[in-house]
């Protein structure tokens, strides 16, 4: 329904700002780091996404539309609120989450506020292969990108219960294999799955 706001900031509340634009005053939330920055007065312009949930409609602002498109993939993965979304792209900005993606480093993506290891394995898991291609635009892995040589099926067994260790070394077999490198993580999972049984 809304996709972009231009206007002036009328007043900040604690995680949104109030702009004013044709007249009606919009309740925005917006990334901590540029919530910090504004002022009364200032004028800004906003990529838009609308939640709507049963109790509640919010209007979340971006200063860029990736930014606004990487939080509606976010918002994609269960476990992820609007919230949580924020916070990944707070602390790590667009493209240091989709590196962190790509590459399957739960660890650091787990600095996040309110995002744990699990929690970050899951986002791993969910969405590395759709960054990968995106980050690719044709479908097709960069090469030297971590995201197809293991990282990711690494992380989608850890958060099956696997040990670290384990994980390793199961991602490291099924990638031996060269038919298996350019296959996705579903295909790859599975393979490490009969690998195991």
């Amino acid at each position: 329904m809304y996709a972009f706001v231009a206007g002036s900031v009328r007043w900040i509340e604690d995680d949104a700002a109030v702009v004013l634009s044709g007249g009606l005053g919009l309740r925005i939330r917006v990334l901590p780091s540029l919530l910090s920055t504004l002022r009364e007065g200032d004028t800004v312009e906003l990529f838009l996404h609308h939640i709507v949930r049963e109790e509640q409609e919010t209007l979340v602002g971006f200063t860029s539309r990736d930014q606004e498109r990487l939080f509606a993939t976010l918002l994609d993965v269960s476990g992820v609120g609007p919230k949580v979304a924020l916070a990944l792209l707070d602390t790590h900005g667009a493209e240091g989450l989709r590196r962190m993606l790509v590459d399957g480093d739960e660890k650091l993506l787990a600095t996040a506020p309110g995002v744990g290891r699990r929690l970050a394995a899951r986002i791993i898991v969910e969405l590395a292969d759709r960054i990968a291609r995106g980050a690719a635009g044709d479908g097709t892995p960069r090469a030297g990108e971590k995201g197809r040589d293991g990282g990711d099926l690494a992380a989608a067994l850890r958060s099956l219960g696997f040990p670290p260790r384990d994980a390793r070394a199961l991602a490291a077999t099924v990638d031996e294999d060269v038919a298996m490198r350019g296959e996705s993580l579903d295909v790859r999972l599975r393979a490490a799955l009969r690998e195991r049984a």
